[in-house]
């Protein structure tokens, strides 16, 4: 049986796990609008996020959404850079092309 104690103590963990994601998004938007992939992002109320394109379009996506697109949107800006495509613009990076 689960005590008053134990579900609290889940309901902490669970909250920290979720902040958690949301920095690790945060901060794959923040490399993506550094990096030139997108144009700008913001989070807008009820847990959604706004990512504006370089053609102007502003997506609204939900939190689960953004992090799909992100995810996505690195990936393929990863493998560009792997296929020396494009140079990343990251600071102390002294790869060459």
């Amino acid at each position: 049986m689960v005590g008053k104690g134990d579900k609290s103590a889940r309901s902490e963990e669970a909250y920290a796990v979720s902040a958690a994601e949301r920095e690790y998004l945060t901060a794959m938007l923040d490399v993506l609008v550094y990096e030139s992939v997108l144009v700008a992002w913001r989070r807008v109320p009820v847990g959604e996020y706004m990512i504006v394109s370089h053609e102007g379009e502003e997506i609204r996506l939900t939190a689960q959404q953004a992090e799909m697109w992100a995810r996505g949107a690195f990936a393929v800006y990863l493998a560009l850079v792997d296929q020396r495509r494009i140079r990343p613009r990251i600071p102390g990076d002294t790869t060459q092309n």
